[in-house]
């Protein structure tokens, strides 16, 4: 069948029309969705893939953030302070004050740093209201930010009526191995588009992750304690032998340092790798790695020190018995600030 040219005319502006409606709709679409508080979560995650920094400041109202989770933060470490009366709470808010500013430094900068960079280390200090250089980086550290895994958003309340939003962004802290859910406040702007204003829920997340970092130095303290207590048992029946056979003061037979320096290389040696190994095998809490160097620290100088002992009982070198000196007070040191700072740690999480 042949069309008439009328015909064909009809049809060509049928398809024109659809195609003009089609694309209307989409554009009609597209100029809903960008004002939407849906689009400028996701708006926010490209920018931090993108480190687009000028496209995250345009939603996200980062002073204002940063200032809520600041006093946030710091209402949540003083809360988490349990075992403090309430006048010593009162007198740690006074004193928080003096730490807002350089806080608020740290947060932005470190924010600023991890979209444009993917990481919050900065390198830098700032300085508190006394002129006291701060570390930003243990800021941010203690924070909990620099941990967090973003798992994707677990709700959005739009409220069309005032023009607000909360929506809840669900992330895994891994230093404590936790889910939270932070609630996040948005706003319509005057443009129509949405902008984060806030997160309202920082204070909790502090709490959170206090008890978390609590429960975490509980389990270290818990299972060192058992490593060194079942180690140390036979150790020191061992070390007591040897004791024994030196106070015989028969170190001149030949036989007796042979026998010695088997003793030392057949079981205290053994001994005391074992223990190095085990709590090498431990997971440490960040708040336990200086505690916890300092134990590996007194196993390794120990263990130097019986290496030397039973150098010196095979050449009778005063150098060597020096050096084998040097390294038993080096672990007897060790050892006494190791038991002082778990002592201080046990008395920070009762």
């Amino acid at each position: 069948m042949v069309l008439s040219m009328r015909t064909k005319l009809k049809i060509f502006a049928t398809a024109i029309l659809l195609v003009l409606v089609v694309i209307g709709g989409g554009l009609a679409y597209f100029n809903f969705y960008v004002k939407t508080p849906e689009y400028t979560l996701k708006a926010i995650q490209e920018s931090i893939q993108n480190h687009d920094v000028d496209e995250f400041n345009k939603y996200v109202n980062v002073d204002n953030v940063v200032a809520g989770v600041t006093n946030n933060m710091l209402d949540g470490i003083i809360a988490s302070q349990t075992n403090l009366p309430e006048e010593a709470k009162v007198a740690m808010n006074s004193l928080a004050t003096m730490f807002k500013a350089p806080i608020v430094a740290s947060l932005q900068e470190g924010l600023n740093n991890y979209v444009k960079t993917g990481s919050w280390q900065s390198g830098k200090t700032t300085a508190d209201a006394q002129g006291a250089m701060i570390n930003s980086d243990m800021i941010l550290e203690q924070s909990g930010l620099t941990d967090l895994t973003f798992e994707g958003i677990d709700y959005i309340n739009t409220n069309e009526d005032n023009g607000t939003a909360e929506a809840g962004i669900k992330v895994t802290q891994s230093e404590i191995n936790q889910p939270f859910v932070f609630k996040v406040s948005l706003e319509e702007q005057a443009d129509g588009y949405w902008k984060v204003v806030s997160v309202d829920n920082f204070s909790d997340f502090i709490k959170a992750l206090e008890d978390g970092r609590k429960e975490f130095i509980k389990d270290y303290l818990s299972q060192t304690a058992l490593i060194i207590i079942d180690k140390e048992k036979i150790l020191t029946e061992n070390e007591a032998n040897l004791n024994a056979a030196l106070n015989l003061g028969t170190l001149g037979s030949s036989q007796t340092r042979t026998d010695l320096k088997n003793d030392i290389e057949n079981k205290i040696l053994p001994q005391l790798k074992e223990l190095q190994e085990a709590l090498q095998s431990v997971e440490v809490p960040k708040s336990a790695e200086t505690l916890h160097n300092l134990r590996l620290k007194a196993c390794e100088s120990k263990i130097a020190y019986y290496q030397d002992y039973a150098k010196w009982l095979d050449n009778k070198d005063i150098k060597t018995l020096r050096e084998a000196t040097d390294n038993l007070k080096k672990a007897k040191t060790m050892e006494y600030e190791a038991n002082l700072l778990t002592k201080r740690i046990e008395g920070q999480i009762k």
